[in-house]
């Protein structure tokens, strides 16, 4: 039966009018946070010692690839500053390239491909020039990077650093 009364109509209007806020909303968040994804990823140099200042306070970022299997994990803006100072002493001209960032249905969650590299200087290991892929993840709270964290390969950091790497034997592995 029809509706005459127009009541179901302006009912059906409200509500695609609050999905399309809603939609618009998530879509500026989206881009928001997107745009400080891509400013973490493009930071370079001495801008790197300012790049904690993407944190929450209380925001986390690290290393989820280690030879121990546990994560390295700064948690703080302030300890993250700190890690910041390290890593450029570290990792003095280091650069992320071949940047691919992947949103995904939360707008507050982004996904990074791409490759690294740059010198690496670790105390009691000789200079080395360092090249990995890497994979992020970033949680975003209220604009600002509550998680980040980073995954690559440990075993091209072992070689840059001259360590040898051991060999798994997978005997009858397809290829």
């Amino acid at each position: 039966m029809a509706d005459i009364t127009g009541i179901a109509e302006t009912a059906q209007s409200a509500e695609s009018a609050a999905t399309f806020a809603e939609s618009r909303g998530e879509s500026e968040l989206r881009a928001s946070n997107r745009a400080i994804v891509e400013q973490y990823m493009n930071t370079r140099g001495q801008d790197r010692l300012r790049r904690h200042l993407l944190f929450t306070e209380d925001g986390t970022g690290g290393l989820w690839t280690t030879e121990t299997g546990q994560p390295i994990v700064i948690t703080g803006r302030d300890r993250l500053g700190d890690h910041g100072q390290w890593s450029l002493k570290c990792f003095p001209d280091w650069v992320w390239t071949n940047i691919e960032v992947f949103e995904t249905q939360d707008p507050n969650h982004f996904w990074v491909e791409c490759d690294g590299e740059g010198t690496i200087r670790f105390p009691d290991y000789p200079d080395g020039h360092y090249r990995n892929h890497f994979l992020h993840s970033f949680l975003f709270e209220n604009g600002k990077i509550k998680r980040q964290r980073e995954f690559m390969n440990p075993c091209e950091q072992f070689r840059a650093l001259g360590i040898t790497v051991p060999q798994v034997k997978r005997a009858d592995i397809p290829t």
